[in-house]
């Protein structure tokens, strides 16, 4: 005789009629090991009579999980969140969580976050720079023993994941590519000072210039924020030198493709008067003409990885603190001249 459907059927009905507990149709919904096969597919047999699809409120009553993870973001724009956005929920979606978004824009701001944390228990939660930095943060998710995986983070955390590129190695690779066209006046943008890779892009540039002997001028190094408007505002003071840089290294595409509409206004071509290149391998470095040369870092890929990580560290503790280091490439495109020629 078939079970009478409802419309309301809750784990609880399932678990009755299965003859199980409500943590073993718990187990059987998250594709947990160790179920019977007989109850499984009791189980699975109750719940598509009864047209029972758990929520995450119910999978989380059921069990230790909560099955929301979170993802904490200073400025939740620009093409790089989108790519970790696009990471974190993929994965998420995978693994049947609820992903919440958490803006952070004040570093230390412990009444902003004592709030998040009181209100959401997660599973777990993602960093993003630069709030993988911000020790209030760490030791917030610590106190209450949420596990947290961290990308492109600056200072040592052994009991937190993390991913990320060498920043330092692929400044110094894309500032050598310059040299190696013959370009020895390279203008630097630097990224936003809390941003740790910013730092480390800055010595892989003064690095590269120093091992070719070529004398690092302080008026060819100028600030940036990793935004467009700081990126014109960069190029405005280095297109203005006496001596002109014959090539402009951007901390980021968005920066990269202010000092390209800079030197448009400028009547400069490019890469004919100026070469340009920038960082990351955004969007806007192949929409622009011409398209950019730059770095690129697999963010998507990260952001994914990432997720990976603090879940697993959510279910074996002795996981977390697992260092992943994902490879860069250069994208040698259009805006680059070769001077040795």
């Amino acid at each position: 005789m078939a079970i009478a459907k409802s419309k309301t059927a809750t784990m609880s009905d399932v678990a009755r009629l299965a003859g199980v507990s409500m943590k073993t149709v718990s187990r059987v919904f998250n594709n947990e090991k160790y179920v019977a096969k007989d109850k499984k597919d009791k189980v699975l047999a109750v719940a598509t009579e009864l047209n029972y699809h758990p929520s995450l409120q119910a999978r989380g009553l059921a069990g230790s999980k909560t099955y929301i993870v979170g993802f904490f973001v200073d400025v939740p724009s620009g093409d790089y969140i989108s790519k970790v956005l696009r990471g974190l929920l993929s994965r998420a979606e995978e693994a049947g969580c609820h992903l919440v978004v958490e803006v952070l824009k004040d570093r230390g701001d412990e009444v902003k976050l004592k709030q998040v944390l009181s209100s959401i228990r997660f599973d777990g939660v993602v960093l993003s720079p630069p709030i993988c930095d911000d020790v209030v943060v760490l030791n917030a998710l610590r106190a209450i023993g949420v596990p947290a995986a961290r990308i492109a983070p600056g200072i040592p955390a052994k009991d937190m994941s993390e991913v990320h590129i060498d920043d330092y190695q692929a400044a110094f690779d894309m500032t050598e590519f310059l040299i190696g066209k013959g370009h020895r006046r390279i203008g630097f943008i630097k990224g936003n000072p809390n941003h740790s890779c910013s730092l480390d892009r800055e010595r892989g540039y003064v690095r590269a210039m120093q091992s070719h002997g070529i004398e690092v001028r302080n008026e060819l190094v100028v600030p940036g924020m990793f935004s467009f408007a700081s990126g014109k505002e960069a190029a405005e003071i280095l297109l203005s030198r006496t001596e002109k840089p014959t090539a402009i290294f951007a901390c980021n595409d968005e920066m990269a493709a202010g000092v390209l509409a800079v030197a448009r206004e400028k009547g400069l071509a490019v890469p004919a008067d100026l070469s340009i290149v920038g960082f990351d391998d955004d969007a806007i470095a192949t929409i622009v003409s011409p398209a950019l040369t730059t770095m690129r870092q697999p963010v998507e890929a990260m952001a994914a990885a990432a997720f990976d990580l603090m879940m697993q560290s959510a279910d074996d503790e002795s996981t977390a603190g697992t260092r992943v280091e994902h490879a860069y490439v250069l994208c040698d495109r259009e805006s680059v001249a070769d001077l040795t020629q």
